[in-house]
């Protein structure tokens, strides 16, 4: 019977395992599985991974990429090899095109959004970073839109920042700070959004907006005490402050602010140079930031009446320009006041030489905006044919789908069919138990009346003699001899009374608890016991409330009564003690007394009582259950009983 339920609880398992792997889809089964399955594993090296595409730490992302290069990670976790890939991806400056390649191809046998999407960033980066701006923000726009529709806001974030910058350096600085804006919102890191919190504030100095300046500046003072930049010493969000508060102090109308904002000049410009030297990344280094910073406060010179003054400080803007060449609209700022400076110095010819400059490069930024929107019309009819794509992909994974949910199906039929042959076969487990409780009943119902016609028979019969024994002795006088009679007949319906009492609670369902029988033997203990002077102590441990088989429940108590009587009538104790503990599927009764002791290499007659020791002994067999009898000469007597439940 056991190992028929073994069987069908394997098979079961079996099956089960079947449909989970077929809900996983193909790859997952088999024993090179990615470690990046586990989902604590894979947490920690997401973690790291996040600092070391920032950093630039190549070395790991290279150590961690075939990680999640799995096709089954790529079906089942897509987003998780975005996370290897697209950090490796981003954390070499130079392209990877084998790393490329191997990502498109996860692309394609996935199938899914994230990664497409993702993809389509690191190609729109790519664009960005060669110097393709229009090119790239046709390529930003579309994708943002779709990183919204899937709700992925670290997407949202990064394609925002590429948008605002791009926008930026077209010379749209309103635009870019849109942008921008929802990038600092949704950027959870506090390095990159202190990076964006800074580039926003130029966008605000740009329109002349120093009331947002100062804001973006306060911000980042609330970065650079940050834990993760105080742990690592980064001291860039605290100059880039200082640098924002320069800069609305050059758009301030009042004086005093413009004389206080020149004065700082060049103590600002050492500081920024001495950490860009060894922090890396920092905005207000940035050549376009740079020509930027310049001619603010060439305006704020010309305001003052500084004219020289302003032309000297216009002075380092070519050699920034000469670091970017497609610092356009900084370009123009800077021909634009250099202009205005020589026309207020009286120098009407060089200032008209300068105009001329600013007409060619104003030529050049018109064919840049012309370009975008060629590139932008091209992009969207390569939207929409990549949609057309995409809609045939889905209409291909669909009816895969349908397939897999026809096998599904079949398996759920074989898998309620298995059910129900465990049910059938719980039921007959359930029968069996019901028939072998029945014949327990009927094994108590034949002892019973075996007991009936042995006990109550023999009682009854001895009663009927002695009563034609005080009959006749009454009526040849003799009341000693009738009375002696008449107590026996008392004695002996005592012991009947008891015996019929004890086989009705025996048969009665309703009295097959654990604690209903130490009840019993409490009573009836306490009842033998301190009749005669004895001292009597009853303990019971463990789940009182669990039920008896009605056998081990009748055998049990006869032979606790067993037990009892012995001590009471030929140990001559003075102290006896029962302790029952029921735990871990076992049941143990020890009954012990510190009477004259029991030998027991003797014969079993004599303190036991004849049969009481073979009684006792015969219904801890039929309980398969282990009787021990420790005896000493004038030490007492330990009975012990272990009974399996």
């Amino acid at each position: 019977m056991r190992r028929s339920v073994r069987f069908l609880l394997a098979a079961l398992a079996l099956t089960l395992e079947q449909c989970a792997e077929n809900e996983a889809g193909p790859g997952l089964v088999g024993k090179d599985v990615s470690p990046m399955f586990d989902s604590t594993r894979y947490a920690a090296v997401s973690a790291r991974l996040r600092d070391s595409f920032v950093l630039h730490d190549t070395a790991f992302c290279d150590s961690v990429l075939p990680l999640f290069d799995d096709t089954a990670l790529a079906r089942i976790h897509p987003g998780r090899v975005v996370d290897g890939f697209v950090s490796d991806l981003i954390g070499h400056d130079a392209p990877q095109p084998d790393t490329r390649k191997r990502f498109d191809e996860l692309v394609v046998y996935s199938g899914a959004a994230v990664m497409r999407n993702w993809r389509d960033y690191v190609e729109a980066r790519a664009l960005q970073n060669a110097g393709a701006r229009q090119q790239a923000i046709a390529a930003f726009e579309p994708l943002l839109a779709r990183f919204e529709e899937d709700h992925d806001t670290v997407g949202i974030a990064s394609v925002s920042k590429r948008i605002g910058s791009l926008y930026l350096d077209l010379g749209d600085p309103s635009l870019a700070a849109v942008h921008l804006l929802r990038a600092r919102t949704l950027e959870p890191r506090v390095d990159l959004r202190s990076s964006i919190t800074a580039t926003l504030g130029r966008c605000y100095a740009l329109t002349g907006n120093g009331d947002s300046v100062r804001w973006c500046a306060a911000r980042l003072r609330e970065d650079a005490v940050n834990a993760l930049n105080v742990d690592r010493r980064d001291e860039r969000a605290t100059v880039n402050a200082q640098w924002l508060l320069h800069l609305a102090m050059l758009l301030e109308p009042a004086r005093d602010s413009l004389h206080k904002a020149t004065a700082q000049a060049s103590a600002l410009d050492a500081l920024v140079g001495d950490h860009d030297s060894h922090d890396g990344f920092l905005v207000a280094s940035e050549p376009g930031a740079r020509v930027e910073t310049l001619v603010l406060r060439a305006k704020a010179l010309l305001r003052l009446r500084r004219v020289r003054e302003a032309i000297s400080a216009l002075g380092p803007a070519e050699e920034e320009l000469a670091r970017c060449t497609e610092c356009l609209p900084q370009r123009l700022a800077y021909l634009s006041v250099h202009a205005d400076a020589l026309a207020d110095l009286g120098d009407l010819r060089g200032a008209l030489h300068v105009q001329q400059e600013r007409a060619e490069v104003l030529a050049l930024n018109e064919v840049g905006r012309e370009r975008l929107a060629v590139e932008q019309a091209r992009a969207k009819a390569l939207s929409i044919e990549q949609e057309a794509e995409a809609d045939r992909r889905l209409e291909q994974e669909r009816a895969g789908a349908r397939r897999m949910d026809i096998e599904h199906r079949m398996q759920r039929v074989l898998l309620m069919a298995m059910i129900g042959f465990v049910i059938l076969f719980a039921g007959v487990l359930f029968v069996q138990a019901r028939v072998r409780r029945r014949m327990q009943l009927e094994q108590l119902r034949a002892r019973l009346s075996r007991d009936l016609h042995d006990d109550i028979g023999s009682t009854l019969s001895s009663i009927n003699i002695l009563s034609a024994v005080a009959r006749r002795k009454a009526e040849a006088g003799d009341e000693a001899g009738a009375a002696a009679s008449l107590t026996g007949i008392s004695e002996r319906t005592q012991r009947l009374m008891r015996n019929m009492s004890d086989i009705v609670w025996s048969v009665d369902p309703e009295q097959d608890s654990m604690e209903d029988l130490l009840a019993r033997m409490r009573e009836f203990g306490a009842a033998v016991l301190e009749a005669k002077g004895i001292s009597f102590r009853f303990d019971g441990t463990g789940a009182l409330h669990a039920t008896l088989p009605p056998l081990v429940k009748s055998d049990l108590y006869l032979i606790f009564k067993e037990a009892v009587n012995n001590a009471a009538k030929h140990a001559q104790a003075t102290e006896v003690t029962a302790s029952f503990t029921h735990g871990n599927n076992r049941l143990r009764m020890t009954i012990a007394d510190n009477g004259r002791g029991l030998d027991t290499s003797g014969p079993a007659s004599g303190m036991m009582g004849g049969n009481g020791l073979r009684n006792m002994h015969a219904r801890s067999a039929e309980m398969k259950a282990d009787l021990r009898v420790r005896g000493t000469p004038g030490q007492g007597t330990t009975i012990d009983l272990v009974v399996p439940l």
